[in-house]
């Protein structure tokens, strides 16, 4: 039922709870998930590499989600456009970056 799978999804995404550190380093300063993002995230250190590789003027992060890769992409290149199918996805962004 309903309960069961609320509980086979927390135990799920415990272990990513673990490694939130990992995710975004500042977690504590507000950093917004929702259950998607979780899984779907790039780790911080592995978005920082690659958005190195990637510098330019305008970049594009077709699956933004919680932001993880946007976030390291604004950092390198002038402009980032950062575009999810979940209008609640593309508020993550948003609110991770100012955190």
């Amino acid at each position: 039922g309903t309960s069961a799978q609320a509980g086979s999804s927390v135990l799920q995404l415990r272990k990513y709870w673990r490694q939130r550190y990992s995710l975004f380093r500042l977690f504590d300063k507000g950093i917004q998930m929702d259950d998607e993002a979780w899984y779907s995230v790039t780790p911080e250190s592995v978005a920082r590499q690659q958005a190195a590789r990637c510098r330019c003027a305008v970049a594009v992060d077709a699956f933004t989600g919680a932001g993880g890769n946007a976030i390291a992409l604004a950092r390198e290149c002038g402009h980032v456009i950062a575009i999810d199918c979940s209008e609640s996805r593309v508020r993550l962004p948003k609110s991770n970056a100012a955190g």
